[in-house]
């Protein structure tokens, strides 16, 4: 009951100093919460209720849309950027690979952190961010 309470009442201060975050998918569901930048509990990163982004959800035509094909790059943004790219590539001349290779590369001279770019063929959309302040 004591480990229970000081847990309370150290969440609460947590809350109330604003150093409470969350992250949720397109659909609303909770991935992940704890303090920014550190997690304290996620979800699979591989969890089933991920929304898949296809070129006609980013502006393609269904015609473009028709003449892509293969991996998709993803690239998580980079502070202080926000927005996440989706690389599509035409059909029968994807080079997914060659591009992530070289953005690994650059990644490990500059010493970047974070989310690495990926090549995968069912892309979903980016986490949602969330912060609380309790007064």
């Amino acid at each position: 009951m004591r480990f229970y309470l000081w847990g309370l009442v150290f969440a609460y201060a947590l809350s109330l100093g604003g150093c409470f975050s969350w992250t949720e998918d397109s659909q609303g569901n909770l991935t992940s919460v704890g303090l920014p930048g550190v997690p304290i509990w996620q979800s699979s990163p591989y969890a089933a209720s991920a929304q898949p982004v296809r070129p006609t959800d980013l502006g393609f035509t269904q015609d473009e849309a028709a003449k892509l094909g293969g991996p998709v790059l993803v690239t998580p943004p980079a502070p202080p950027a926000t927005a996440w790219r989706y690389r599509y590539y035409p059909a029968g001349q994807n080079q997914c690979q060659a591009d992530l290779d070289k953005l690994m590369a650059q990644r490990a001279a500059m010493g970047a952190t974070g989310p690495a770019p990926y090549c995968t063929d069912n892309p979903t959309a980016p986490p949602a961010k969330g912060s609380a302040f309790v007064f």
